[in-house]
Formats: C-alpha cells, structure tokens, sequence
C-alpha cells in the first residue's frame, strides 16, 4: 500500500491504494510565462494545475468538469439548483436586473372581457389579439340574416403591473 509522509506534528500524505487503471504523479516544474506549475496528470494527459503567474497571482485550471454542491467565486455563491446569490457585476447591476426583469417579462396570461359580436354577414374578422369563444345562432347557422353572432375576447399578458391586449401581426 505504501505511503510517503511528510512533517513531524502535522503530516503530509500521498498514498496509493494500487488498484488504478493508470499511473498518475504531481509534478512541480516552471517556465518563463509559468513560473510555477503544480499538475498532477497521469498517462493520458494532465487532470488539474495550479500555477503563479509573472504577475503573481494564482491560476487554477481544470482539464474537464467540476462538480459541486456549491461554487463560491469572488463575491458570488452558485448553488447546485441555480441560484446564484452575493454582488453581481459589482454589486450595482442586481437591482437593475431585477427590476428590468419584472417590467418588461410577461408574468401572467388571460382572457379579456367578453364581447359579443353584432349580427355576422358570410365575412367577420376578429381586430387584433381577439379569440372566438363561442357562438350565438338562431339554429341553422347559415351567417346570413345577421341573426348569428360570435363571442370573443382579447388575448392578454401581464407585463410590470399592466395588463396588455396582444396584438396582431
């Protein structure tokens, strides 16, 4: 099983239980643009590093996806089911998206008020947003006579705190 150890009160422990698929190490070398790079990698190519820039700060890259219940990045916290919380873009922004959000995103769907139609002649076209929600005959429904009728309603969606009639297009 094999251990390698390191420290006298508090210790460093790099184990391998043999039983991986492939070889894998850490290496700790640097270069000109890459000062400093800790990878680990094993045969088929590099996992993770961790790296001081010219500049000295710190870049930690993944070769793949990272999994998590929560991400914590500067101020901001993503949490597994969406949310994301803390300062956006600053800290100024958050108010302006949320409220450009509720004032022009369409919140809610209905029917207008009920309108009956005057008597119909062969041809009746609806205005703008209008739906047929039922009908008034004297029993043949031959549109002749202007004794039949069409109950309609405007089509209407919530956006802000007003209540707007679709339109036709």
């Amino acid at each position: 099983n094999g251990a390698i150890r390191a420290g006298n009160g508090k210790t460093l422990t790099l184990s391998s239980g043999n039983n991986s698929a492939l070889n894998a190490g850490f290496s700790l070398w640097g270069s000109g643009e890459r000062p400093t790079v800790i990878e680990l990698s094993d045969e088929q190519g590099w996992h993770l590093y961790s790296q001081r820039n010219p500049d000295g700060s710190i870049t930690f890259t993944v070769n793949g996806d990272i999994t998590a219940n929560t991400l914590r990045a500067g101020g901001a916290i993503y949490a597994n089911n969406g949310d994301v919380s803390g300062t956006v873009w600053g800290g100024g922004n958050a108010d302006w998206l949320s409220g450009y959000l509720y004032s022009n995103m369409v919140k809610a769907v209905r029917l207008g008020p009920v309108a009956l139609s005057g008597g119909l002649w062969r041809d009746f076209q609806l205005g703008g947003g209008q739906v047929v929600t039922g009908f008034h005959t004297d029993g043949s429904w031959e549109m002749e006579g202007n004794d039949d009728k069409v109950y309609y309603r405007p089509i209407q969606y919530l956006v802000g705190d007003a209540w707007v009639t679709a339109p036709s297009v």
